[in-house]
């Protein structure tokens, strides 16, 4: 994902399902959030985010590592991508899950397009990413899926619908539990809102998603089906018992 929180405002009540399951977890982010405040310097509160995306990692037992990018510097080149290549296959993943292609801001759809190259990069033996102590390349390309752009929808401010759902009623309480990690944005927002807008925001975008399919709360998919990366819907036979469609409308 682009930034600290990302990870856990998209796709965190799943996350906790793929831990039940046994699923071992990391989270990769771009930055560490040093845009992220109006009265930290930007080494300061990278700092503090970076902690924070840690210890919000922990919450699941999750890997976590940052790329080093900036805020709104996140671009697909060369350099990046090898940045990108080479914390991914020091985790090996056999499923990537990163930001939708279209989204509101341009942080967010280029890591969706750096995360993509890489998934295709990660087991090509002759990427070398020419870092110090580079790790080995992957032994196959992982599944790749997208999550929900924020708020659902394109840049028209249309519906970009999910391929599936994952019912997250079960897990809302851990998500808001780990997306709380994240204080320095948490009480940002609460000073300025009186409420506790960041974990009320989130909750509300998981009761949308989840009044489309027919349960409390959900979080939504797209799998990428493209040549060359795999078919097999890995995640959705692991959420077998989450999974949800979208509500036909009735007349």
């Amino acid at each position: 994902m682009a930034h600290p929180d990302d990870a856990e405002i998209l796709i965190g009540g799943t996350l906790f399902h793929l831990k039940a399951l046994g699923w071992e977890l990391g989270i990769l982010t771009m930055t560490s959030g040093d845009c992220g405040s109006a009265t930290h310097t930007r080494e300061e509160i990278s700092r503090i985010r970076y902690a924070e995306a840690k210890a919000a990692a922990e919450t699941l037992g999750a890997w976590y590592e940052c790329a080093g990018l900036m805020d709104v510097e996140i671009f697909a080149n060369a350099e990046n991508q090898r940045r990108v290549v080479e914390r991914m296959r020091q985790f090996n993943p056999d499923v990537v899950i990163t930001h939708s292609p279209v989204d509101y801001m341009v942080d967010h759809e280029e890591t969706s397009r750096l995360a993509r190259a890489a998934c295709f990069a990660l087991s090509m033996p002759l990427y070398q990413t020419r870092q110090i102590a580079p790790a080995k390349p992957t032994v196959a390309t992982p599944a790749l899926y997208y999550a929900d752009p924020v708020e659902g929808i394109d840049l028209a401010g249309e519906r970009l619908w999910p391929q599936f759902y994952v019912d997250i009623t079960e897990t809302i309480e851990p998500k808001k539990e780990m997306l709380s990690c994240h204080a320095s944005q948490r009480d940002w927002l609460r000073a300025h809102h009186g409420v506790d807008e960041y974990l009320n925001q989130m909750a509300r975008w998981a009761a949308g998603y989840g009044e489309e399919c027919g349960c409390n709360f959900a979080e939504g998919f797209r799998q990428h089906l493209g040549h060359g990366y795999p078919h097999s819907p890995v995640l959705q036979q692991a959420l077998s018992s989450q999974l949800k469609s979208r509500k036909q409308p009735t007349e």
